[in-house]
């Protein structure tokens, strides 16, 4: 019967390099406000101008707890 044997891996330093990776290919130009404020704006329109029906379907679905309910889109 084989022997097991316990090792740990510490992920800390390649986790960094990921980051580090993932910021430098954002760049300077990626504006973390700006994005969620584009975000909140394709929302509102999204959601906005439902017929009845439509705007029944959403409701149902932000009953449900599948789309969150936010006034502010």
């Amino acid at each position: 019967m084989p022997t097991l044997t316990s090792f740990t891996i510490d992920l800390t330093a390649h986790e960094t390099a990921r980051l580090t990776a993932v910021l430098r290919a954002l760049g300077t130009h990626w504006d973390p406000g700006d994005i969620y404020t584009g975000e909140a704006e394709a929302h509102r329109l999204l959601y906005s101008h439902l017929d009845s029906d439509q705007q029944a379907t959403y409701q149902l679905l932000v009953a449900a707890g599948v789309l969150p309910d936010n006034p502010g889109w």
